[in-house]
Parts: C-alpha cells; structure tokens; sequence
C-alpha cells in the first residue's frame, strides 16, 4: 500500500510538472508568435520605403533600450523588420530614451508633445537639457516611427515643429484624425490594425491567431492593412 501511494504521489508530481511544462511553452509559443507578427508589420513598411523612397534621407524614431531582469537589452523586433525591409536603404535612428521609473514614465506620455520631440532631435530632454551620448540628428526627408508620435505632431494634415516640411511613415502610432496628412504627402504610409474579430466569428479568430505564414505578405494580410491613402483601408 506503502508503494502504491507514492507511485501515485510520483505520478501527480510529474503530471502537475508537465502541465506546468506545457503552459510555459505554450505562452513562449505566443510570444513567439506575436512578435513574428510585429517583425511582419514593420518589414512590410520597410519594403515600401524602400521600393518607393530608397533615394531620400530616413531617420527612423523608436523607444530607447528596454532591459531584463537580468539587465540584458531586450531586443526591438520592430528595428529588425524594419531593417530587413529596408534592405540596403540606409537610415539614421533616434530612440527616445525610457525611463527607469515608472512614475517618470507616466509623467513622460503625459508630456509627450512636438516641444519634447523636438528637443529629443536636438540631443537634449524635455527640459531642454543635454541628454549624455545624443547628438542632433541630420537632416532627413522621411520620419519612420516606430512609437506614438505627440498628438500635436501634425495639424491639418502638416508637419509642426521640425516635422514642417518631412514625410511620416507609420510603423505603429497612427490615428485617423491625421488622414488629410495623405493628401499633401506629409504621410506616405501606415500599417494599421485590422479589427480584432469578435469570439463568435471562428473563422475570422482561427485566421487571426494563426502563426505567421512564411509569406511575408500573406502574414502581413491576416492582421494589419498598409495604409496609403486616406481611403484606402
């Protein structure tokens, strides 16, 4: 009786550790997953840059470097596609710098504003202060931006500050509210979301949280649409 009950204590423990097993792997397998998808979504824009723009200067905006536990950098899977898009295009990148506390983060998105954006191409921080290892970015035709841009970035349909003038493209950060912008080639393109389809349509769900095709313009179609117009969509 002894043996069986702990046999059967053994079985339960490694069942409860494979169960364990299986669900880190199935979250590692949806991570994966979703950062294939962001890899797609910025390649893509990478591609038409550079199928249509390969001549002009390219500054490409982004968040600054994200670390681990461990204090490892995290890789910016949105520079790598965005890389792999442009192939041989070159470009200069500018990362708006992260916070490491979260109450300064907060305060940061609160102020985020074409004052701050333009100081960040200045080298300097919100306060117009010298940021340590930054330098005022070239001159440049077309902005990629990887991020949000401030809401007050563009108005009817324009650049402001040192956006006057300059082509945006839209990795991620778009909102309707700047369609004109298309009109006037202030915004060249933007990869937007497709709706999120609803639990009850299954077959629009099982095609949403399929794994990438190895496509790449297939796997850009089951989630996002590339916007380059203010109609087309």
């Amino acid at each position: 009786m002894r043996k069986n009950y702990f046999n059967l204590f053994g079985r339960l423990v490694f069942l409860t550790i494979w169960v364990l097993i299986g669900y880190s792997c199935e979250r590692h397998d949806e991570r994966q997953k979703e950062i294939s998808y962001q890899r797609v979504r910025a390649e893509k824009v990478g591609k038409y840059i550079a199928a249509n723009y390969a001549d002009k200067k390219i500054l490409v905006l982004t968040h600054g470097d994200y670390k681990d536990k461990n204090g490892n950098v995290v890789p910016n899977h949105l520079i790598e596609g965005l890389k792999k898009g442009l192939g041989n295009v070159n470009c200069e990148i500018l990362k708006r710098p992260v916070p490491a506390d979260d109450t300064e983060a907060c305060y940061q998105e609160i102020e985020w504003n074409m004052v701050y954006l333009d100081n960040l191409m200045q080298g300097k921080n919100e306060k117009g202060q010298d940021i340590p290892g930054y330098s005022p970015v070239g001159d440049f035709d077309i902005l990629i931006t990887t991020i949000d841009l401030p809401e007050d970035a563009i108005r009817d349909g324009k650049g402001t500050g040192m956006l006057t003038d300059k082509s945006i493209a839209f990795v991620y950060g778009y909102i309707e509210a700047w369609a004109a912008g298309f009109d006037n080639g202030t915004i060249v393109v933007a990869a937007i979301d497709k709706p999120y389809p609803g639990e009850s349509d299954k077959a629009g769900l099982a095609n949403w949280e399929q794994y990438p095709p190895s496509d790449m313009d297939k796997a850009f179609d089951v989630r996002y649409i590339l916007k380059t117009s203010a109609r087309n969509e």
